[in-house]
């Protein structure tokens, strides 16, 4: 096992540990136990972690978030919330070091790991891919026990991106932290906010990387601002090596959700016909696939609506849509209703996945 290089008045704790550990099990310390301890001694040294002094590293970084937790977390009370993060996020930090990543900081309803630090890994890529596998592996077996205790289905996306990055010690000495800054650790993020419930994501990068590890499924090109080129994502159906493991599918995969505060201008549909007068309201958030949206409780809410959304989604002549009513709820004096899209596949709805793309950029 490597020279750990620990400072701080709890160092010989560490040390300590250590020392036993390595007594009883020999050098043939597994990549799982060797993330366990790295982990550790950051948790037993804080405030003072590990002083390393940063320096450019080759790594892969894996964010899991809760695909729509936000509107989950809602209206639900605390206990519930924690009966359902509890576990998920116990898990998921099992399996990051059960693949010998280092998880860097936990994200409210996610997490965000690194392989190839604090200890190298030529591997690091092979082992955040196989780990993203496992965990969404390891939803399915949590979705379960939830269901046991009467707790609804939990769903998660993940996404990878590999490169250079700044590792080391932050912060001033009160108070410091081991972590990753730079743009390989952005784009994560960017990767990790467009992928679906159920779904690992890979940068093109990283996919090129893979090689014959991957077994890609969909791939998504993006044309975003400040990139030349379109930016290509590429799902992972299965990794190869050493066995073939397969990512399970989620049988609704639903899209990304952007908070908005949009205008609302609709037109009811009735039979077939769209009644000539506008009706006002707000969007609330927007996916590819469907709207929350604010509308009046005054009027009845129907059951299909057309509209065109302002200021910036598109000409109105082009972002003409049909939503059909899925459901609705009381939302003061007014009443909050959701409604999937229609007439997908049309210049309206193409303007509303280019409009949702933008905003998940800028995440």
């Amino acid at each position: 096992m490597g020279t750990l290089d620990l400072a701080g008045s709890s160092s010989g704790r560490v040390d300590a540990f250590l020392g036993e550990l390595t007594a009883s099990a020999g050098d043939a310390l597994s990549a799982s136990t060797q993330a366990r301890l790295l982990q550790l001694a950051c948790d037993l040294l804080d405030p003072l972690p590990p002083a390393t002094v940063p320096a450019a590293r080759e790594v892969s970084v894996l964010i899991v978030d809760l695909r729509d937790f936000s509107t989950f977390a809602a209206d639900r009370p605390a206990e519930e919330l924690l009966a359902v993060l509890t576990p998920f996020l116990t898990r998921m930090t099992e399996v990051v070091h059960n693949h010998g990543g280092f998880v860097d900081k936990f994200l409210g309803d996610g997490l965000l790991a690194l392989f190839g630090a604090p200890q190298a890994a030529d591997d690091h890529l092979a082992r955040a891919i196989a780990c993203a596998v496992d965990m969404q592996v390891a939803m399915v077996a949590l979705n379960a026990a939830q269901t046991a205790s009467r707790l609804p289905a939990i769903h998660a996306g993940i996404g990878i991106n590999s490169g250079e990055a700044v590792v080391g010690s932050f912060g001033p000495p009160a108070h410091r932290e081991y972590t990753a800054i730079g743009d390989t650790v952005n784009f994560a993020a960017r990767v990790e906010a467009f992928s679906l419930r159920g779904q690992v994501l890979l940068s093109e990068h990283s996919f090129r990387a893979a090689g014959d590890l991957v077994e890609p499924g969909r791939v998504r090109e993006l044309r975003v601002k400040g990139r030349d080129r379109p930016v290509r994502l590429f799902e992972v159906a299965a990794i190869t090596r050493p066995t073939r493991r397969a990512v399970p599918r989620i049988e609704s995969r639903r899209s990304p959700r952007v908070a908005v505060d949009l205008p609302l201008h609709y037109y009811p549909v009735l039979d077939t016909r769209v009644v000539a007068e506008a009706q006002q309201g707000h969007i609330l958030n927007l996916g590819y696939d469907g709207m929350l949206t604010r509308l009046p409780v005054a009027d009845p809410v129907p059951g299909e609506i057309c509209f065109t959304v302002t200021p910036d989604l598109a000409s109105n002549e082009h972002s003409e849509l049909v939503a059909r009513r899925l459901h609705q709820r009381p939302a003061g004096a007014d009443c909050n209703a959701a409604f999937t899209f229609i007439n997908t596949g049309t210049p309206g709805h193409e303007a509303v996945c280019r409009y949702v793309d933008r905003m998940l950029w800028r995440r």
